[in-house]
């Protein structure tokens, strides 16, 4: 029987599972398919996956079948297996695909045994899945194994820094220019007023500002801020909203406020943001060492 290399290749993989292939004929598929194929996928053109992947599995596979107990087509069913579940990083989907495809499920366990070899193989050898290898390409890691994201699982309340320095309202903008100037440990302050209510959020660039006003045109930080929209977050506000919430304001540090009285209970800054980060690092690091 003659064998094609190109096309579908359906054929092809229905030849080997029956058996009926000669071993030159299986020797010429699996060496000029693997050649053809790879041509194909380095020139950036399409040239399937999963048909070549079964060709060339199942010819692997009746090639070893030559030599071992339960025929070549018995072994295509085994390479196929292997071979997807190896290139694919997917081993219950190439071991039950192939079962599934030839409907021997008597072959099951074998079909699992060659798919956790083919994958073990494959992620010490192949650094991502073929499935994954252009989109690595055009910059875009993709990471082996699925991983949720730290700032959606955490509230600001687990990070925010508690009873953080503010700023009176009845501070006019004259002292607060010189507070800046002189003792300020932050970039920005909350600016509260008698009853710790927030008001706004003042920062150096503010103070700048302010420096370069007019004399007798000084006023309170409470009648600056009061027309200014307010940026704040609560205790249980997601990690990950007000990340985003700096990202679009581009504002560093945001006061974290009780929902019923507006006062000012902490402050999350981009510092913060990045425990969770190193909170996360260090768990992982210590199921690895208690293994």
């Amino acid at each position: 029987m003659h064998a094609h290399v190109l096309g579908a290749g359906y054929p092809n993989i229905q030849a080997s599972l029956d058996g009926s292939l000669a071993v030159r004929v299986i020797l010429a598929l699996l060496v000029v398919k693997a050649v053809v194929w790879v041509v194909a996928l380095g020139s950036g053109t399409s040239g399937g996956i999963l048909a070549p992947l079964l060709i060339l599995g199942g010819a692997a596979g009746a090639l070893i079948g030559q030599f071992l107990p339960g025929g070549p087509g018995f072994w295509a069913m085994i390479g196929m297996a292997g071979i997807m579940s190896g290139a694919m990083r997917a081993p219950i989907t190439g071991a039950l695909f192939a079962t599934e495809l030839t409907r021997h499920f008597d072959a099951l366990p074998l079909t699992i045994a060659a798919a956790a070899a083919a994958y073990a193989v494959s992620v010490l050898l192949m650094r991502r899945s073929i499935l994954t290898e252009k989109i690595a390409r055009r910059g875009r890691h993709i990471l082996q194994e699925y991983s949720v994201d730290p700032l959606d699982l955490m509230q600001t309340e687990q990070l925010m820094s508690r009873a953080p320095a503010t700023l009176p309202g009845s501070m006019t903008t004259a002292d607060a220019a010189t507070f800046f100037a002189d003792r300020a440990e932050h970039r920005s302050y909350p600016v509260v007023d008698d009853t710790g209510r927030v008001l706004g959020l003042v920062s150096r660039t503010d103070a700048l500002r302010w420096r370069t006003m007019q004399p007798g045109t000084d006023v309170s930080l409470t009648e600056t801020l009061s027309d200014a929209s307010l940026l704040v977050a609560y205790p249980d506000t997601p990690i990950g909203v007000v990340a985003d919430m700096m990202i679009e304001s581009g504002i560093g540090r945001v006061p974290i406020v009780a929902r019923d009285t507006r006062q000012v209970v902490g402050i999350l800054s981009r510092q913060d943001l990045l425990k969770a980060r190193r909170m996360q690092r260090q768990s992982e690091t210590g199921r690895a060492g208690s293994r």
